[in-house]
């Protein structure tokens, strides 16, 4: 019985959390401004695009008609119908289904890792599979509750299925509908492969679903493959089916999977773990062993999970490699022949591999987000030399991939433009550069300069699955066969070529030699070798993967084992499985036949911006502010309605609410907000509750009492405010840095005294009490922020480096007696005396400017800011004059237990924050004679807070919340700040 309170309590508990973490009324951020929007409509879908991307939007549509019959294969409901959104200009290639509103964010860039099906195909089997998925949720409860809160309710259904069965079922779906797909790629279960047996290899099962800080877990994306692949060959079914059938009749066993599986199928879910690669384990145990034959190259013991990628050869032998580890972010590091290791620079993140060139250049690209939009992300080009240490930003506006050295000092690399098309750029940089524009549907995945043959050569991907080319003048001509093989990471150097393949069934190293178009397989690995490139006359150095990470080796060349073609590799590091019965996206072809009648059967219209800047896709009967509760954390309900509006790009947003309580009555609010330009804009009016008060006062000598003017009956509350920001963003490597310029104007009905009408005779006022207030506060306020921040590594909580200022000015430029208030705030990041501890000091100064001053009299006509108040006191306490702030805080982990109530919750990591805040102000007060005095009131705070991260309900490693538990001690030399002595408190973080 206590078992099924506590169930009870969590599950609660989880619905608050997920309707924050996955409702969060999440802005996807806006596209440039110059876009032209179009829609083509299908049957179940709606498809919203740039006008530029439209090759790229019939291409989806006939995808998307191909899939119709087959993407819901073993669910009872066919999907929803659901709009895509194409995003061309951002080069981080993705896709998501969002809610509030529904809708997929397809980024149409192809994966620079991609496998042998091209990305617009993997795209739609893939995501157009949630669709199915949420259809068959938005059933029983959820489909009840979406009739009274709208769209809200499809973040409650997503309890009713486990991310991992989620995203599980829609690599199943991306796989089943390829020939060699997704789930199929060695790499995708190299890690579980070099654990060996997983069932034992940590106390916690919920480690391989939660993920870790301690040890490199696979996501959920990989693990979901596994256990939705098993549970279809062991039982018959869709896992996901059921699972949704099940629990929208029956939503109290949301509580438990187990609870689910052991209904369902008589097994519960550490069951199906345990089953799932038990299998697996036995059939990798069941091949034929596997003798490495790279050799490890001498470097520093790695003390956590390493990654060293696209390593290459220099002059005298030693090797540069881009490295990354738990406790580390990516830098360039250069390993000597002894294996010493020197850190070169730091980077951001990269696009494509580096090449190094004759002088000592090293040349790379890195993706870049747009200075102010966020769905415009490029690929920039950055070298460096090695022998000054200096890095220099190539300018250019095109996005530039896989820069490569070709003969005389000059370059090659890859453009991509954002109608799909894949460029080579020959002597590229100069006056006699040359474009060769592939077809439309054509994807390059690398570029190598071969000094033999003087010629470049690409890794294509297509219709007909991947292949390697030569550049020829009129475009390119295949060197091998196309097949549904992966092949990566292409190098070339005295006639051969050197690239990643998994013709094997495993990832390997292989050769091909030019003059004779025959292909070797160089390595033979137990997990897979990556990344080869040539080191000497008989070797390559590469990576090569075991439990420990990707690590550098050498690779002898040799031309023993000959690769045949096949059409695709053998499926052998996985046991047989069912088969769908579905379609194979690779067999659709989009030729301008398939053009035409796209053409035809969804003829592109207008997308009209304007009208659909407003798209209501929620509401409660309840009142309410969404962006409080995301953006502070602030949670407050009362009696009313809200409705929720955001348009499908991004652009617009807004809510309105009616609210009723016992303190104010009725009270209506709204916000709308637009991003569209680039400058945020925004407008929000409030109308309810009582007009607010500025009032002065007087210490009446003769009555020895504190006298105000005669308060007028209070009448019902407005205020109208707009505000426009401009936030720019400006990555630099390692850096990335924010500028942020605002502005708002306010005006509120409030009551302010007439201190113009006070009469002063004989040093005393004679007419306080009749001076009347006038209706109608203006505010004007201006604000500028700064911050930088380097990146962070796996485990850190806060970043190494980091600085934060702003400055604010806030004013009544209607009235000289209000005063100005001017707010100034820095913090600094440094790192403590250990790896992830973090020191960080903060500091604020505000103070108010001109205003009413009298000997006589105090004024309340004047602004506040609550800028750094020290914990466990409130704007209350302060007063504004000539305030001064320090916070000092220092955090560090204390344990990673990686442990819990299974299947309940799971602890990551524990933290301890030391914490002292220190403030003091001016506070003007009437002494025992009725002078006004300035006193300088002190504010203290000290202790820490306990901090622990956590999953619940075997939630992924992305899912992970943060509890908090403050206890500080507090004090003031101010006889009304000298209550309560200790401050407590709880806090929950949510993963958005």
């Amino acid at each position: 019985m206590k078992r099924f309170i506590l169930h009870i309590v969590l599950i609660l508990c989880g619905l608050l959390a997920v309707e924050r973490s996955s409702a969060q009324y999440y802005s996807w951020g806006a596209d440039p401004t110059s876009f032209k929007w179009r829609q083509m409509r299908g049957e179940k879908y709606r498809i919203v695009y740039p006008d530029t991307a439209r090759h790229i939007a019939s291409e989806m549509a006939l995808y998307l008609d191909a899939v119709q019959s087959d993407i819901a294969y073993g669910y009872k409901h066919p999907q929803m119908s659901i709009p895509f959104v194409v995003h061309p200009s951002n080069m981080l290639s993705n896709g998501l289904v969002m809610w509030l509103p529904k809708r997929v964010e397809f980024l149409s860039t192809p994966d620079i890792n991609g496998y042998s099906m091209p990305w617009t195909k993997q795209l739609v089997a893939h995501e157009y599979r949630h669709a199915v998925q949420y259809n068959n949720l938005n059933r029983g409860i959820v489909k009840a509750l979406s009739y009274i809160i709208g769209q809200q309710s499809s973040t409650i259904g997503l309890l009713f299925m486990p991310l991992w069965m989620m995203e599980g079922d829609a690599v199943m779906s991306e796989t089943e509908m390829s020939t060699f797909g997704r789930g199929l790629q060695p790499s995708f279960s190299m890690a579980y492969r070099a654990y060996g047996d997983i069932t034992s290899e940590f106390r916690s099962r919920d480690k391989w679903f939660c993920g870790s800080f301690k040890d490199y877990i696979p996501n959920h994306y990989n693990l979901g493959y596994f256990l939705c692949r098993h549970g279809y060959n062991a039982y018959g079914v869709i896992l996901g089916n059921d699972m949704a059938e099940l629990t929208s009749r029956r939503p109290w066993m949301v509580v438990s999977n187990s609870w689910v599986f052991k209904k369902l199928y008589g097994t519960t879910q550490p069951r199906l773990f345990k089953d799932t690669f038990t299998t697996l384990h036995n059939h990798w145990q069941s091949l034929p062993s596997v003798t490495q034959t790279t050799e490890h190259i001498a470097i520093p013991e790695p003390k956590s999970y390493t990654t060293y990628s696209h390593p290459v050869a220099t002059n005298d032998g030693s090797i540069i490699a881009l490295k990354e580890d738990f406790d580390t972010p990516a830098a360039f590091v250069l390993i000597d022949s002894l294996g010493s290791e020197r850190e070169l620079l730091r980077t951001g993140p990269l696009s494509t591999r580096p090449a190094l060139d004759n002088f000592g250049r090293l040349w790379w690209t890195e993706y870049q987000r747009s200075t102010l939009f966020e769905q415009k992300v490029t690929s920039k080009l950055y070298y460096h030399n090695i022998q000054s240490g200096r890095t220099t930003k190539y300018r250019s506006k095109a996005n530039i991939l896989y820069p490569t050295p070709t003969h005389k000092g000059n370059m090659a690399w890859v453009e991509y433009t954002i109608d799909g098309r894949y460029h080579i750029i020959v002597d590229a940089g100069t006056e006699h550069s040359r474009r060769t524009t592939l077809p439309q549907g054509v994807e390059i995945h690398g570029l190598a300069y071969d000094n033999t043959t003087e010629a470049l050569y690409a890794i294509i991907t297509d219709d007909e699955g991947m292949h390697i080319a030569r550049h020829t003048e009129s475009g390119t001509e295949s060197v091998t066969r196309a097949a549904y093989t992966t092949l990566s990471n292409l190098r070339a150097s005295n006639g051969k070529l050197y690239f990643g393949s998994i013709a094997s069934g495993r990832d390997e190293l292989h050769s091909l030699d030019l003059s004779t178009g025959k292909e070797y397989q160089l390595s033979s690995s137990q997990y897979g070798s990556f990344s080869p490139a040539p080191y000497d006359k008989e070797h390559v150095v590469a990576t090569s993967y075991d439990k420990r990470g990707y690590l550098p080796v050498l690779q002898r060349i040799t031309t023993d084992n000959e690769v045949e073609y096949r059409p695709h590799p053998e499926a052998m590091l996985l046991p047989e499985s069912k088969p769908w019965g579905v379609i194979n996206l690779d067999t659709v072809r989009f030729d301008s036949v398939a053009a035409d009648s796209i053409a035809v059967k969804h003829p592109k219209r207008r997308f009209s911006r304007i009208g659909h800047a407003i798209n209501v896709h929620s509401w409660a009967p309840a009142s309410y502010n969404p962006y409080e509760i995301v953006e502070e954390s602030k949670i407050a309900f009362n009696l009313g309605a809200t409705l929720i509006s955001q348009n499908l790009l991004s652009t617009t947003e807004g809510f309105v609410t009616w609210g009723w309580n016992h303190d104010e009555g009725s009270v209506f609010k709204g916000t709308l907000r637009y991003y569209g330009l680039g400058i945020n804009l925004w407008a929000s009016g409030t109308y309810g509750g009582q007009q607010n008060m500025h009032t002065i006062y007087f210490y009446n000598p003769d009555t020895q009492e504190i006298e105000f003017p005669d308060a007028p009956a209070k009448d019902r509350y407005y205020s109208v405010s707009v505000g426009a920001t401009l936030p720019l963003l400006f990555q630099r490597g390692y850096h990335t840095s924010q500028l942020s310029v605002s502005t708002s104007w306010n005006f509120s009905n409030g009551m302010t005294a007439n201190v113009d009408k006070i009469e002063l005779g004989g040093g005393k006022i004679s007419n306080i009490k009749t001076i009347g207030y006038s209706e109608g506060v203006h505010q004007l306020s201006l604000g500028l922020g700064f911050s930088d921040q380097v990146r962070m590594a796996h485990r850190d909580f806060l970043p190494p480096w980091g600085v934060v200022l702003s400055a604010s000015y806030t004013l009544n430029p209607t009235t000289d007696n209000f005063g100005h208030l001017a707010v100034l705030y820095g913090k600094l990041y440094t790192p403590g005396f250990a790896k992830h501890h973090s020191l960080s000091i903060a500091a604020s100064y505000q103070t108010s400017i001109g205003g009413f001053q009298s000997d006589y009299i105090l004024s309340g006509l004047a602004f506040k800011s609550t800028r750094l108040l020290p914990r466990g006191f409130s704007s209350y306490d302060i007063h504004n004059k000539n305030y001064m702030a320090t916070s000092l805080n220092y955090q560090l982990p204390v344990w990673y237990p990686d442990g819990g109530w299974g299947g309940v919750i799971y602890f990551k990591r524990l933290r301890l924050n030391l914490g002292g805040d220190y403030a003091s102000f001016s506070k003007p007060a009437f002494n025992e004679s009725g002078d006004i005095v300035n006193l300088r009131r002190e504010l203290w705070a000290y202790g820490g807070d306990i901090i622990v991260d956590f999953n619940i309900f075997s939630l992924p490693h992305s899912a992970t919340a943060t509890a908090t538990l403050s206890l500080y001690g507090k004090g003031s030399n101010s006889p009304l700040g000298k209550g309560k002595r200790f401050y407590i408190n709880f806090g929950l973080g949510l993963p958005f």
